[in-house]
């Protein structure tokens, strides 16, 4: 059914509102607010997988525009709304709606595993300017984080009467900084999954979904994680820190390559939807399946396990 032109201006800038809205929403308080700001991308995606880049750099910067009016004209949140909620956004979208034909005539979509390293390659730029924008820092980026971790609770260890902990002894500043990289990487995907699930519910979808048989990752990869953690344990100071962080980032690629893996030998199984569901089970409640996954993605980039497992049948592993 063809849109009218007015239709693709008013899906925008109804995408970026809900967007901005869902951002804005972690100021609130409470768990549901802090779903909704996990959630904020969502309608970027829905308008983008639907319409096309144009529409999704639009809804962008209506979002943008909601968010500095919404915070009484905050230039860093909404610079920080574009970073962390447009900018991927646009990228995904528009990458995966690249196409070209083959000779048959059908359509050879944008590989889903370049989608992802698009993805990572933004996350490593980010770590990288925070890390040199930081240089001036006592202690650099890690430095940063402690002070700002030893601010955060202050108050709470002097409303109990006891002194503040020393901005030393938050280790997880160390790795903080990856971590966030993780989780951001984690909800886009998530975001954009769902979006592109709803959107073929509906029928508005452009591409078919992707599948995660289908991930391949760059042989380059491997090396460039394999270097990150041996310098992450064995360098110290400014260096150490950035490779110890820049491997948390990496290994997300082999940890979805190794969910394809999951995936590919529970189709194999008669049992697959059970052995699926007890396997993110386990991912939820425990988390340390995540490094069985980093590891199931590296051999696999090595030895390609999916290739012994029987294939999975047209339409299953829909990402």
């Amino acid at each position: 059914m063809a849109l009218g032109p007015a239709v693709p201006l008013v899906v925008a800038v109804g995408g970026g509102l809900a967007s901005a809205f869902f951002y804005l929403s972690v100021t609130f308080g409470g768990m549901g607010a802090l779903i909704l700001g996990y959630l904020a991308p969502l309608p970027l995606f829905l308008t983008g997988l639907w319409l096309g880049a144009p529409v999704v750099a639009l809804a962008g910067l209506a979002g943008a525009a909601a968010v500095l009016l919404g915070t009484s004209g905050s230039m860093l949140v909404a610079l920080s709304y574009l970073v962390t909620g447009a900018a991927p956004a646009i990228l995904v979208v528009r990458q995966s709606l690249l196409a070209r034909s083959r000779e048959d005539g059908s359509l050879e979509w944008y590989p889903p595993g370049r989608v992802l390293m698009g993805l990572t390659g933004m996350g490593v730029a980010a770590l990288l300017a925070a890390v040199i924008l930081t240089l001036g820092e006592p202690g650099g980026l890690e430095g940063l984080m402690r002070q700002t971790l030893a601010r955060v609770v202050e108050p709470a260890f002097r409303s109990q009467g006891q002194p503040a902990p020393d901005p030393e002894a938050f280790w997880v500043a160390a790795v903080l900084p990856g971590l966030v990289a993780v989780s951001w990487l984690v909800m886009t995907i998530v975001n954009a999954v769902l979006a592109q699930g709803a959107l073929m519910r509906f029928g508005r979808n452009r591409r078919p979904a992707m599948r995660l048989a289908e991930l391949e990752l760059p042989g380059w990869l491997a090396p460039l994680f394999a270097v990150s953690v041996a310098a992450a344990s064995a360098v110290p100071g400014t260096v150490g820190f950035l490779a110890v962080n820049l491997a948390l980032i990496l290994a997300i690629p082999f940890a979805f390559a190794g969910l394809s893996v999951v995936h590919v030998f529970a189709s194999s199984k008669s049992a697959r939807t059970l052995i699926l569901v007890g396997f993110y089970m386990m991912l939820f409640l425990f988390g340390w399946p995540i490094l069985l996954l980093v590891g199931l993605g590296m051999i696999e980039q090595w030895i390609g396990l999916r290739r012994r497992f029987s294939p999975a049948a047209p339409g299953q592993e829909d990402e």
